[in-house]
């Protein structure tokens, strides 16, 4: 059994939400200007483990907008890592410029482009692109999204609770739908300058259909929950992203395989997903 790279961007439906200049610790929208990433994710389950290494330049407007280009991204099947590549075709699809893999608006998202369908992101962007990009929006939404009430939080300990939330995905070999019935957010600590803020949904309901794990057109069906959480570290002045980590993402699924007889098994799968400066090379 493959288990592929499970989310998301669970946040998208909030993702046309306006931004506004909170009257709280954290600037924002932040500052105008272009900082780079690097993104890592591993997801180890009892069968694998794979994961992403992206190297992403996130252009920011001071107005609430925000642009990725991703430069360079890496698969890794629990030995080794495989540089990602796009043909011409599908380069020029993902509206990358030279030595670029796509490019990539975050924010704003029309209604259509926050279904993270074609509206989003060209059909023929590998998973390599694709889910990088959905961890990266679901940051980026924690600040920007009015949503999550990160502008009520006013002095550390501080915390407000957010509404639930869904998101469906339909990319060719995975569709996903996930719900949240809410969650909160907290100012955990403001030291030299950058704000570190906890950002928790309760348990969500997770159902994924890997379309072709089983073979040509023999899906897997997961079903279960995953419970997840980010801390993320904001310049308090400029509003700007240093780096999010995951406190904590599991999930407990229920897999039914074509063909299998029996009770169908149950795996855990643990993520642990970065984002912080790019390396200097």
């Amino acid at each position: 059994m493959r288990m592929r790279q499970t989310r998301r961007a669970l946040s998208v439906a909030l993702a046309a939400s306006s931004t506004v200049a909170w009257a709280a610790v954290v600037a924002t929208p932040p500052h105008a200007g272009v900082h780079s990433y690097r993104y890592e994710v591993q997801e180890v389950s009892p069968v694998s483990t794979k994961g992403y290494r992206t190297d992403i330049r996130l252009t920011s407007d001071g107005h609430g907008g925000a642009v990725a280009d991703l430069i360079d991204s890496q698969t890794y099947d629990g030995k080794t890592w495989t540089r990602v590549t796009v043909d011409p075709a599908c380069a020029a699809a993902l509206h990358a410029r030279p030595g670029e893999l796509a490019r990539v608006t975050l924010l704003p998202l029309s209604p259509e482009q926050a279904k993270l369908g074609d509206a989003f992101l060209a059909p023929c962007a590998p998973a390599g692109v694709f889910f990088p990009l959905t961890d990266i929006l679901n940051v980026v939404l924690i600040q920007s999204s009015d949503a999550f009430h990160l502008r009520d939080l006013n002095e550390v300990g501080q915390s407000a609770t957010f509404p639930g939330f869904a998101t469906s995905i339909d990319r060719p070999e995975i569709s996903m739908t996930e719900t949240s019935s809410g969650g909160s957010i907290s100012l955990a600590g403001v030291e030299a300058g950058r704000a570190q803020v906890d950002w928790k949904p309760d348990v969500a309901k997770l159902d994924l259909v890997e379309k072709n794990a089983g073979g040509p057109a023999k899906p897997f069906t997961l079903s279960g929950t995953e419970h997840f959480a980010f801390r993320v570290q904001i310049d308090v002045k400029t509003g700007t992203l240093e780096r999010a980590d995951t406190l904590y993402d599991d999930l407990d699924m229920t897999v039914q395989v074509p063909g299998a007889e029996g009770p169908a098994p149950r795996v855990a799968i643990k993520r642990i997903v970065s984002l912080g400066p790019m390396p200097v090379m």
